[in-house]
């Protein structure tokens, strides 16, 4: 035996590594000899190798794994070392690295599918973000995914927020693969992206992309280093990452300021509509304000490039002149005035005086002390004289009687030219 070796150095459970073994023979006449392939001193697989005097031959078996573990490879006899083999439940080998990016392919063999399964990527040197750990949750053993990582967001191909209220650091990208979501990844992030930024290291978060906008993950420091700080954020439920600051950027465009009459007193409306223009939802505080004291308050979510319009109320009980504010914008001036506040138990405003008329306003008469009889008459009728109104009342009374009795007269003659 005068050699052997293999052709690669790591291969997941199940498959196989390819070992070579030399045999020369060194005498002057053909012969043949028994070649044993062994792993950590186990045969796996043995023949016969016939070979010429005075020549060599090679031979190769594929000795496949189905454990996990670190194998020495070695072919007898004379033994020989073709070196170790690593066999692991999953790999991750870089395919592809530029610049500004760099695709790391993942495979998995035998990985568990009860519990969620972590990966160790390629070390990177040089990179100012580099994942360094991909856990996944498989429903099958064996699968293929490619995570990308991209120095330059713009280079990514989806649309990451560039306002002054976003610094997007990197992004991650994975591709889809049956029965395997992402779980999580652990990555490292250069000190001088966070100077150049600004930006406190306990500040970067991993933003999912669902559904066309950026949302915030659970993210956490692992360790900080003298140039770099080492994270760990929660990756399941999307394909697509931002790494860096994301902030909602909220603005009042529209105010509006209304009053009407309650039984309690004088309610005023205040209405705002509140625009984010940041790439991220977030909550908005709104405050309604009465000379500047905060009388009512309430938070509503505000998606990223929406709007969204909050009413605040209140009920002012005393007279002035109020400036009513949504949160910090002025919405305008108020004015509550003595009769606005009194009001009848019907809700509507009560009077302050008497009704006016040409007359006093005719009063109930008072109820008797109990013999039954009438009370006084009252002075006037529908703003006429009562003396007057009898008067009135016992003439016509008069004259018709007179006209009765005329009627009487006349019908007692015959001499009427009609006939009945």
């Amino acid at each position: 035996m005068s050699g052997a070796s293999k052709d690669v150095n790591t291969i997941l459970t199940g498959e196989s590594v390819n070992v070579t073994a030399t045999v020369k023979n060194t005498g002057s006449s053909g012969g043949a000899m028994s070649v044993e392939y062994a792993a950590n001193g186990t045969t796996k697989a043995t023949e016969w190798v016939a070979v010429d005097a005075g020549s060599s031959a090679k031979r190769t078996r594929a000795l496949t794994f189905n454990s996990p573990g670190k194998y020495q490879i070695t072919v007898t006899s004379p033994e020989r070392s073709a070196g170790f083999v690593r066999v692991k439940k999953a790999t991750a080998v870089t395919i592809r690295q530029d610049a500004t990016s760099r695709q790391t392919e993942v495979r998995g063999g035998a990985v568990p599918t009860t519990k969620p399964y972590e990966v160790e990527m390629p070390g990177a040197m040089n990179r100012t973000f580099a994942v360094q750990t991909w856990t996944v949750n498989a429903s099958q053993r064996s699968f293929t995914q490619n995570v990308t990582e991209y120095t330059d967001p713009a280079d990514a191909g989806i649309t990451v927020p560039d306002s002054d209220s976003a610094s997007v650091f990197s992004v991650v990208t994975v591709g889809s693969s049956t029965g395997v979501q992402p779980s999580s990844m652990q990555f490292v992030l250069n000190r001088s992206n966070l100077q150049s930024a600004g930006i406190d290291a306990s500040a970067v978060r991993v933003y999912h992309r669902v559904n066309g906008s950026w949302r915030a993950a659970e993210t956490s420091v692992v360790e900080e280093r003298a140039d770099q700080v080492v994270y760990e954020a929660d990756t399941a439920g999307a394909s697509a990452y931002a790494i860096g600051k994301i902030e909602s950027a909220f603005s009042i465009t529209r105010t509006s300021v209304v009053s009407e009459q309650v039984p309690e007193g004088q309610r005023v409306v205040v209405e705002g509509t509140i625009s984010n223009d940041g790439g991220i939802e977030g909550t908005y505080d709104a405050q309604m304000r009465v000379d500047d004291e905060v009388v009512n308050q309430t938070s509503v979510t505000v998606p990223a490039d929406t709007e969204q319009t909050v009413t605040l109320s209140t009920v002012v009980t005393t007279p002035g002149t109020f400036q009513i504010s949504f949160s910090d914008v002025n919405a305008g001036e108020i004015k509550v005035t003595e009769s606005q506040l009194q009001t009848d138990e019907n809700g509507g405003a009560e009077p302050k005086t008497e009704p006016t008329g040409t007359e006093p306003a005719v009063q109930t008469a008072p109820a008797g002390d109990g013999d039954g009889g009438l009370g006084p008459l009252p002075a006037t009728v529908m703003g006429l004289s009562t003396v007057l109104v009898i008067g009135g009342l016992l003439g016509a009374l008069l004259l018709f009687g007179v006209v009765i009795v005329l009627l009487r007269r006349g019908g007692s003659r015959n001499d009427s030219g009609f006939e009945l």
